[in-house]
């Protein structure tokens, strides 16, 4: 009896001090958020309060999330009087993010090829994401992912997507439990992106696996399980084995208008590659007719290009919903395997 009372005072102190502490915080929030956990999840009430009060507000946050002056986001079409614009491509594919990634290949030759052997999703994919994510490794975030997720949930921060926020918040506790890590030490991006492929604790706990075998699953020192957690990823969300990205697509100047509306639409294969064919749409590659596909425009420096989006190119959306991203993981992705090739040459 005696050490129940004991916790309940050190309980009620600890929540006074959570209340004192957290100035522009939702207290009431907050304590919903603790009771939640403690019922539903069997967390420790005086646990979670810790780590409230331990909370140190994060200036940079708003800085991030602050509404950026309107520029012109383009793949490869700025112009050099344009100050306002920014060109996606020369942002990842680089000269730089190429060597590398090839140097990144190199060193996890085997665990890339079993990956590969067992998720179907080839080399260079796996590579450019841990490139573009995180410089492969370099940069995995310096904001504490628990006062970022509380900021953004119950904060000064929190936003219209503080029930997205909530739920990661929820997803990174349990993340912490269950590989026993400690909450108050994690680190990542101002949204609470996680390692080196920059999982949100949801798709950490969906997503991640332990490819070494190990019993724990480290996306930010484990190359092993950072390559078959982003593999596992692409797999799960419909990733094709031997299926093409993108393909060119040939068509006459008279149809210019028709693909170019269509490359508004979404990127999302809907379209049969049969109905293309009647506009006089072909790809540079064999297609069945029946197989579905998107047009995906893009404007390079002598004007707009257009492809078929395949449903691998819609999978890596699934990974970033940006067509630019997917745009960047393609490309990159190709100059990596290049340059494997042409030092194999040598």
């Amino acid at each position: 009896m005696i050490k129940k009372i004991s916790l309940t005072i050190i309980s009620l102190i600890l929540w006074t001090n959570v209340q004192a502490n957290l100035e522009g915080y939702d207290n009431n929030e907050i304590k919903n958020f603790i009771n939640h956990m403690h019922t539903k999840h069997n967390f420790n009430k005086a646990k979670l309060e810790k780590l409230f009060i331990e909370i140190i507000p994060e200036k940079r946050i708003k800085k991030f999330f602050k509404k950026a002056p309107e520029r012109t986001l383009t793949w490869n079409g700025c112009n050099k009087k344009d100050k306002n614009c920014t060109n996606y491509k020369k942002l990842f594919v680089t000269k730089n993010n190429v060597r590398r990634g090839l140097e990144f290949w190199l060193k996890n030759k085997k665990d890339l090829q079993q990956a590969y052997q067992k998720y179907g999703v080839p080399p260079e994919i796996i590579v450019s994401i841990i490139g573009i994510e995180s410089k492969y490794g370099t940069r995995t975030g310096t904001f504490k992912t628990f006062d970022t997720l509380a900021s953004l949930s119950f904060g000064p921060n929190k936003g219209r997507r503080s029930n997205f926020f909530k739920t990661e918040l929820i997803n990174f506790l349990l993340m912490c439990r269950e590989n026993k890590f400690d909450p108050s030490s994690i680190k990542g991006s101002y949204a609470g992106a996680l390692g080196q492929p920059q999982f949100i604790s949801s798709s950490y706990r969906n997503y991640a696996v332990d490819f070494n075998n190990d019993k724990k699953i480290d996306l930010w020192d484990s190359t092993e399980d950072i390559i078959g957690s982003v593999a596992n990823y692409f797999k799960r969300n419909g990733w094709k084995n031997n299926q093409p990205i993108m393909s060119k697509i040939i068509y006459l100047e008279s149809e210019s208008n028709f693909i170019k509306n269509e490359s508004k639409k979404s990127y999302r294969p809907k379209i049969s590659y049969s109905n293309y064919q009647k506009h006089g749409l072909s790809s540079d590659i064999s297609i069945e007719p029946s197989s579905l596909v998107s047009v995906i425009g893009r404007k390079e420096k002598d004007g707009n290009v257009y492809s078929f989006g395949h449903k691998n190119f819609y999978v890596i959306t699934r990974y970033n919903r940006s067509r630019l991203y997917a745009l960047a993981v393609y490309f990159l992705s190709k100059e990596i395997r290049s340059a494997k090739s042409r030092m194999e040459r040598l």
